[in-house]
């Protein structure tokens, strides 16, 4: 920042950063910094208006980051750090652009590095990866970060997000290099997906009856149906047409069991239960009573794992059964009050 003139008021002072700069500064009210689309890797000039947002800035330069300040009287060269402490009577904070790959707290700097890896110069381990090739490593951090939350090790949580992060961002990066999709088209098909699914929150819709899980479950049908439209055509593929679709049936069975019947439950759709004598009020209980079922099912000669699974496609065919039903009479499954959903699961056995 240093040889600069001390221009006489600050509009004369961005005049010159603008020579210093001729690509442009992005030129921020501190009163509208917005941490999702501060960007580090051009020059930025902070109005000051209200007093910044600092942790936002610490977190995006280092202390020592030189900075400069602008009034009435002209610039003043400063650092980041100095300048929080004392701002004095400046009406702008210049910040010059940091190098593409310094901006370490930015998600952009992420898919940068994830393209980096992959460049003709980069990793040859990674330029040798394949969606296929990446699988394990995909299911092996998912995994790790669930220990890491299981264990409450928000400093673990931290290294095993990033590193499923990283996952995704490989996988973009590939896609790019296909030409099938990048890292924003799978944000724009995420963002679009979260705002039609919450028109409560973006629309200022009221939920129907205040039941939110049956209006999250018409939003997923009427998209099934406009996807199925959209596609056209007798050789079509067929959107999903069941509350069980995208239950993968290659999760582990007791996982797959708790999502089916999530999913089922959404839509009032609870099927009756083993009239059990056993009050289960507290997890640990809970857990003793799957282990010592499963010690019975191994005794008697059974596997666990795949009676459930069993059990889980009765579920499904059954759900499926009552799907059509519903069809049949030209209703929607979220439509049936607790009473007739029963009713209509008895008929259905």
């Amino acid at each position: 920042m240093k040889g600069a003139s001390p221009p006489s008021d600050p509009l004369r002072a961005l005049e010159s950063l603008l020579l210093r700069w001729p690509s442009g500064v992005d030129v921020v009210p501190a009163s509208a910094l917005d941490r999702h689309t501060f960007a580090t890797i051009r020059p930025v000039a902070i109005v000051l208006d209200a007093v910044p947002d600092w942790s936002l800035l610490r977190s995006r330069y280092p202390a020592d980051q030189p900075v400069a300040l602008l009034d009435g009287e002209g610039e003043r060269d400063s650092t980041l750090g100095d300048a929080e402490r004392e701002l004095g009577r400046a009406r702008f904070l210049v910040l010059p652009p940091l190098e593409p790959f310094a901006d370490l707290a930015s998600l952009a700097t992420v898919t940068r590095i994830a393209e980096r890896l992959r460049a003709p110069n980069g990793c040859p381990w990674d330029r040798e990866q394949t969606h296929a090739s990446l699988r394990p490593h995909l299911l092996e951090e998912a995994y790790e970060a669930l220990a890491a939350l299981d264990a409450g090790d928000v400093s673990r949580q931290r290294d095993e997000l990033g590193d499923l992060l990283l996952q995704i961002a490989l996988h973009a990066q590939l896609g790019r290099e296909e030409g099938t999709y990048d890292i924003g088209a799978i944000a724009r098909k995420l963002n679009e997906k979260l705002i039609r699914r919450h028109p409560h929150v973006f629309a200022g819709q009221e939920i129907p009856h205040g039941d939110l899980l049956a209006q999250w479950e018409r939003i997923k049908r009427d998209e099934r149906l406009e996807g199925a439209t959209r596609a056209g055509g007798p050789e079509a593929p067929q959107a999903p047409r069941s509350i069980l679709d995208g239950v993968p049936r290659e999760l582990p069975a007791l996982f797959a069991a708790e999502r089916m019947q999530e999913r089922a439950a959404r839509v009032r759709l609870v099927p009756p239960r083993l009239d059990l004598p056993l009050d289960i009020d507290d997890e640990d209980f809970l857990g003793d009573l799957l282990f010592d079922v499963v010690a019975v099912a191994r005794e008697a000669g059974f596997d666990a794992e795949t009676a459930l699974r069993a059990a889980n496609e009765r579920f499904a065919a059954h759900v499926e059964r009552v799907e059509t039903r519903a069809r049949e009479a030209g209703r929607p499954l979220e439509s049936y009050p607790p009473d007739e959903m029963k009713r209509l699961w008895d008929q259905t056995a």
